[in-house]
C-alpha cells in the first residue's frame, strides 16, 4: 500500500502560503526593503512563466473581478471568447469608470497581459493608452494580441522607476498590483510626477487589515485630493467565488503539477483571503480609490 503523499502536499502548500504572505507585505516592512530587488525578479520570472504556460486569450485578464451584489451591472459588451471573465471585466469598467477618458491620454501600470488596457482603449476611447509592465514575455504578449486596437501600446517597465517624461497622462490607472511593489511609495512618487495637473489617479487594490492605515498614510503623503474611496472587498470575494470553477480548471490544463499549489492560490482558491464580513487581523480588504492632482 503507497504512503498517502498528502502531508507531504500540505507541507509544500504551507511553506509557498508563508512565503506569499511575506511577498504581499513586504511594502508595509521598511526593514526587509533590502530584498526589493529578489521580489521583483521573482515577480517578472513568475508572470513571465504565466504567458509561457498560456499563449491565448484565457488569461487577458487576471483581476478577482467585481460583482454587483445591491444594483444592477451594466450592460457592457463582453468580447467573444471573455464571457468567463465578465467579472474582470466588470472590475475595470467599476474603476475606469469614474473619469472622462475621451481625448485623454491614459497610462495603466502593471498592465499584465493587457485585458484591462484594451478594454478601456476600446470601451472608454481616450485618445491614447499606454501599458506598462515588468514582464517583457507579457509586454511582448500584448503587442501581438492586442494590434487590433489602434490608440493602445505596450512597453516594459518597472513601476517604480517608470521612465516616461513629467506630466505625460490625463489618467493612471492601477488595479490589483501595487500589492507586490516593495517600495510602492516610489510608485506613488511616479503618479504624481507623471499627471497632469487636474488629472485622475484611479486605483483599486488589497492589503492586510493590520496594513491598512499605513497604506492611507503612504497614499495621504502624495498629496493627491481624495475624491473617493469604496470598499469593494465583498463585491471582489463574490466574483472570485462565482469564477473559481474556471480559474481552477485553467490551474490544471496549464501548469505542471509542482506549480498547481502556487497558481492555485493565486488564481484565489483561498478566497484571495479576503474578509468575508468585518475584517480580521490576517484578513485583506479590497478598496477602490479615486484621486486628483490639484491645478496650481
Amino acid at each position: 500500500m503507497s504512503m498517502d503523499p498528502s502531508p507531504k502536499r500540505a507541507a509544500s502548500r504551507g511553506f509557498f502560503n508563508d512565503a506569499a504572505t511575506f511577498v504581499e507585505r513586504l511594502p508595509a516592512m521598511k526593514p526587509l526593503k533590502l530584498f526589493s530587488g529578489a521580489v521583483k525578479g521573482l515577480t517578472k520570472l513568475f508572470y513571465n512563466l504565466i504567458s509561457k504556460f498560456d499563449k491565448g486569450e484565457n488569461l487577458v485578464f487576471m483581476n478577482y473581478g467585481f460583482h454587483h451584489l445591491h444594483e444592477e451591472p451594466p450592460a457592457l459588451e463582453i468580447p467573444p471568447g471573455l464571457e468567463n471573465v465578465r467579472h474582470q471585466v466588470h472590475m475595470y469598467h467599476r474603476i475606469a469608470g469614474a473619469a472622462d477618458w475621451r481625448g485623454r491620454d491614459g497610462l495603466e501600470v502593471g498592465s499584465g497581459r493587457g485585458g484591462g488596457a484594451a478594454f478601456i482603449a476600446r470601451h472608454f476611447q481616450p485618445r491614447s493608452m499606454t501599458g506598462v509592465d515588468l514582464s517583457d514575455n507579457a509586454v511582448a504578449f500584448c503587442g501581438r494580441f492586442h494590434s487590433d486596437v489602434a490608440n493602445l501600446r505596450f512597453v516594459q517597465g518597472d513601476a517604480e522607476e517608470l521612465q516616461f517624461p513629467d506630466e505625460s497622462f490625463d489618467i493612471i490607472i492601477n488595479v490589483e498590483s501595487s500589492l507586490y511593489y516593495p517600495n510602492v511609495e516610489k510608485f506613488f512618487a511616479h503618479v504624481v510626477r507623471l499627471l497632469r495637473p487636474g488629472g485622475h489617479f484611479l486605483y483599486a487594490d488589497m492589503r492586510y487589515l493590520e496594513e491598512v492605515e499605513h497604506w492611507k498614510r503612504q497614499l495621504a503623503e502624495t498629496k493627491l485630493e481624495l475624491l473617493h474611496e469604496e470598499d469593494i472587498t465583498k463585491n471582489a470575494k463574490h466574483a472570485l467565488a462565482l469564477n473559481q470553477e474556471y480559474r481552477q480548471s485553467l490551474v490544471k490544463k496549464y501548469a505542471p503539477r509542482p506549480l498547481r499549489g502556487m497558481l492555485s492560490r493565486f488564481g484565489g482558491a483561498d478566497g484571495g483571503r479576503l474578509a468575508a464580513g468585518d475584517p480580521l487581523h490576517g484578513e485583506r480588504v479590497y478598496k477602490r480609490f479615486v484621486f486628483r492632482k490639484l491645478t496650481m
